[in-house]
């Protein structure tokens, strides 16, 4: 990432099956790597600490739930995984949970009502609400419930290509109401068929640009660089990735790499995007959400 002048990333730090132990080992064992090459990265509290990060030339980073299990229904523990550097945690990863349903599931039941009390204590405490991965309905609702900009961090548009992962438009005008950012993905069984993945990178962009502006489109890119150990789990997985007529599982998909981003650029200045627009969909819009949304600096 850095060798490709990414300045941020935000990095899973739990998921699917996750719980408070396991995350908390994961945080652990994560934040022990970056104490050991302070000169290269930063765990990052603040916006401010992004910018202070570039400009010393190393990488930040934050962290993210792609589940919300490891709450493990108590609303006390959403302060502190804050004070550990979670930034952002999606709802439901594809499969229900106690939040709500995801977009895997074969029912789409929306919020429970601890799924609202979760949302509402997010938001007090400064961690953006995000619905990646999660059901129709329950983004829907999250949005309703939301008092900040929400997210959708690395999620496609359904209409260029229809896929369950991919999100409708009227959840990207909603998200884009609130005032956030929908970021899109990378990986090839979300953006399409065909080649460069650049290009397809580039559809989904111009799309959400053209629906809702530029100001509500960011970068997600979901890299995962062992492709191959990736596909192996998601053919372990059926029930959470199941092939139906609304989408396959995405075995066997390739990443866009940090350095396809280039690429897309050139396709946007091309395409007469300004260069205001390109440095928003490059990280400035996310930029304002974090100044929005995040309220305190790492505990």
């Amino acid at each position: 990432f850095k060798a490709a002048h990414i300045d941020f990333i935000s990095l899973t730090i739990a998921a699917r099956g996750s719980d408070m132990r396991s995350a908390c080992d994961s945080i652990a064992h994560v934040r022990a790597q970056i104490r050991e090459r302070p000169d290269q990265m930063l765990l990052v509290g603040t916006a401010d600490d992004i910018l202070a990060a570039k400009h010393a030339r190393k990488l930040a980073l934050a962290f993210n739930f792609q589940e919300t299990t490891p709450f493990q229904e108590n609303l006390n523990l959403v302060e502190p995984f804050y004070r550990l550097g979670v930034r952002h945690a999606l709802l439901a990863y594809n499969l229900k949970n106690f939040v709500g349903d995801g977009c895997a599931e074969r029912t789409d039941a929306g919020l429970s009502r601890f799924g609202i009390d979760l949302i509402r204590e997010m938001n007090r405490v400064g961690m953006i609400v995000d619905g990646t991965h999660s059901g129709y309905r329950t983004s829907m609702e999250a949005i309703e419930v939301c008092a900040n900009p929400f997210i959708f961090s690395h999620a496609n548009a359904y209409s260029v290509w229809p896929h369950y992962r991919n999100i409708k438009d009227d959840q990207i005008r909603a998200c884009a109401r609130s005032g956030g950012v929908i970021g899109v993905n990378g990986m090839s069984a979300f953006l399409g068929e065909g080649e460069p993945l650049s290009s397809l990178i580039f559809a989904h962009i111009d799309y959400l640009s053209r629906l809702v502006g530029a100001e509500h489109v960011g970068i997600g890119l979901d890299y995962v660089r062992d492709a191959k150990a990736f596909s192996d789990w998601v053919e372990a997985h059926p029930n959470m990735w199941p092939t139906s007529a609304a989408g396959r599982a995405p075995t066997n998909s390739k990443f866009a790499p940090p350095e396809v981003l280039q690429k897309v650029v050139e396709l946007m200045l091309q395409r007469r995007y300004s260069v205001d627009d390109i440095r928003g969909i490059f990280g400035g819009n996310f930029m304002r959400v974090a100044r929005k949304v995040w309220k305190a600096a790492l505990g």
